[in-house]
């Protein structure tokens, strides 16, 4: 049986020895147990990394102060991320720093365009007022003798004083520490070189005069502009003034140094050269830089309205009777112009227009063309004698009325010649020689290119009955079912060409041809095609033509349409032919 002992009774049966190994062990381990614990700590913090980025956060801001005051590279190294930050935030919602930039940049673009509006409003106020006066034309003269600018020599003459150019200098080491210009100024002179020549010119005059240090020069004049002066014990305050100032000008010039002098005394007693710090006492100068102008001339208002008035309407008269003038001028030669108007005389009373002249009845109207050349009609007035023009445009007019002719004629008229080409009716052509010889102005007559309307018809309905055939099956004498429609408007044309062959006392013959195929016996043959030309004659007298016209021949075979060579051609030569024959004396076919 065992018994396991206590940890007490264990403890202290524990050797001596053992003790002091423990010790020995602390003393020569120790030191590195300590390193190899905080070792682990610090392990275990890089694994956490909120705790990591805990500890970063409490040191980044103090490293990046420390690195900045050092150089620039963390500058350098910041600029790519910033931009990129800033890139990517304007393609995803560019309206955020719309929002930013909004409130700052809008007061000062909108103050900077009303100032701008303003100076553009004063200036053309300034350059209308001076150049719409007698005045303002006195100065354009000097300016354009002297060879200045307009505007300098305004200025000049329309300023009492203007305070040009300010300086504050610091007096022991004579740099300039602000300085501003004049708008308006003209001469601008170098602000270290009026340092220098200011601290030159008192020293001069101390060494000289055996004057003490708080002595000093008040003014100095040179031309028209003069330097005013006024310092302490650490400033000088030198303003260059055009003109005569008056004396509070000194005055404001003074108050203005004492208060730069008092608000920054610190800086000006520690000035080591950098005049960043009295930046801000710029707007002080800014209240130096004054001006006054000369009261501007009164003119009698009534006396510029009456002349306004009377230049408005001078020029309401002058413009209504030029414009009157050009188109009155105008539309006389557009009328001179105008073929069948002569215009002999022209005159105006009682503010109307006369025109007296000779006008053909085919002419435009005078009138109407006042309309288009927007005269009143009521402020004309014509006196036309009638005449008839040789002009070919109303010859032809004139002759077309007279001759009637049909759509199909056109006449040429030229130097008294008369000619006529197209197509027309026989009686039109017999009735119009003898119409055209009282007709003025034409000499000569030519109508040889005109053709007979009647004998182009004779030969189109020649030609037509020519090409007219009618069929009939093998060995038939009867004519072709559905052909009596072609029979009936042939008998028809045979009898309009009788009516116009006897217009031109010409006789008339038809000859009906009768045809057979190669088929058969001559003897039959000749039979079958004599018959067929009797079918066809019967059939035509049937229809109206007159009987005595025709001849009737059978030519069988001998006279073939085509040669036969398949049964179609064969069908082609068992038909009925016309053929037409018209004489006259003069032998016309």
């Amino acid at each position: 049986m065992f018994f396991r002992k206590s940890p007490d009774k264990v403890q202290e049966n524990r050797p001596a020895s053992d003790d002091s190994l423990e010790e020995l062990r602390k003393l020569l381990m120790g030191p590195m147990q300590e390193r190899f614990d905080q070792m682990q700590q610090l392990l275990k913090m890089l694994e956490n990394q909120e705790l990591q980025a805990e500890e970063v956060s409490q040191i980044l801001p103090e490293a990046i102060l420390m690195r900045s005051s050092r150089d620039k590279q963390i500058v350098k190294a910041m600029e790519p991320i910033t931009e990129q930050a800033i890139e990517a935030s304007i393609q995803r919602d560019p309206r955020v720093l719309v929002s930013l930039f909004v409130p700052v940049m809008l007061p000062a673009i909108r103050k900077a365009i009303g100032t701008m509006i303003k100076e553009m409003i004063e200036t053309f106020s300034a350059t209308l007022e001076h150049g719409m006066s007698f005045r303002g034309l006195r100065w354009r003269y000097e300016a354009f003798k002297t060879k200045k600018p307009f505007g300098e020599v305004a200025l000049l003459h329309s300023l009492v004083y203007q305070v040009e150019q300010i300086f504050l200098i610091h007096r022991e080491t004579g740099l300039v520490l602000l300085s501003e210009v004049s708008k308006d100024t003209v001469v601008v002179q170098d602000a270290d070189m009026v340092s220098g020549m200011l601290s030159a010119i008192q020293d001069f005059v101390r060494d000289s005069f055996g004057a003490t240090q708080d002595d000093s020069i008040e003014n100095m004049q040179f031309g028209d502009r003069s330097i005013w002066i006024e310092q302490t014990q650490y400033l000088i305050f030198a303003a260059v003034v055009w003109g005569n100032a008056p004396t509070e000008l000194r005055k404001v010039l003074k108050e203005t140094l004492n208060t730069i002098h008092f608000e920054h005394l610190d800086n000006i007693r520690n000035f080591d050269g950098n005049t960043a710090p009295f930046e801000s006492a710029k707007h002080h100068l800014l209240a130096c830089m004054k001006s006054q102008h000369k009261e501007r001339e009164r003119h009698p208002v009534i006396f510029w309205t009456v002349i306004s008035l009377l230049c408005i309407l001078i020029g309401w008269w002058s413009f209504f009777t030029i414009r009157d003038h050009i188109r009155w001028t105008n539309y006389l030669e557009k009328l001179q112009n105008e073929p069948g108007i002569v215009v002999a005389e022209t005159e105006k009373r009682s503010g109307k227009h006369y025109v007296y002249g000779l006008r053909d009845s085919l002419a435009s109207d005078p009138e109407n063309m006042l309309y288009d050349a927007k005269i009143d009609p009521e402020k004309v007035h014509f006196k036309w004698e009638l005449y008839h023009s040789s002009h070919p445009e109303f010859m032809v007019r004139r002759i077309k009325k007279i001759l009637n002719p049909p759509d199909t004629v056109r006449f040429y008229y030229k130097d008294g010649t008369l000619r006529v080409e197209g197509i027309a009716p026989r009686q039109w052509i017999i009735d119009s020689k003898k119409l055209v010889e009282a007709i003025p102005g034409v000499v000569r007559y030519k109508n040889e290119k005109v053709v007979v309307l009647e004998q182009k018809q004779i030969e189109a309905l020649k030609e037509q009955i020519e090409k007219t055939f009618f069929f009939f099956d093998a060995i038939s004498t009867k004519v072709k079912v559905g052909q009596e429609k072609a029979l009936a408007q042939l008998a028809n044309e045979i009898m309009e060409l009788v009516r116009l062959t006897r217009i031109f006392n010409k006789t008339i013959r038809i000859d009906i041809i009768g045809h057979t195929d190669s088929v058969g016996t001559e003897e039959r043959n000749s039979l079958i095609s004599q018959k067929r030309a009797d079918e066809v004659f019967s059939l035509l007298t049937a229809y109206g033509a007159e009987p005595e016209l025709f001849t009737k021949k059978g030519v069988a075979s001998k006279e073939p349409i085509k040669e036969e060579k398949t049964e179609k051609d064969r069908e082609a030569n068992r038909c009925v032919n016309l053929k037409v024959v018209i004489s006259d004396k003069e032998n016309i076919k």
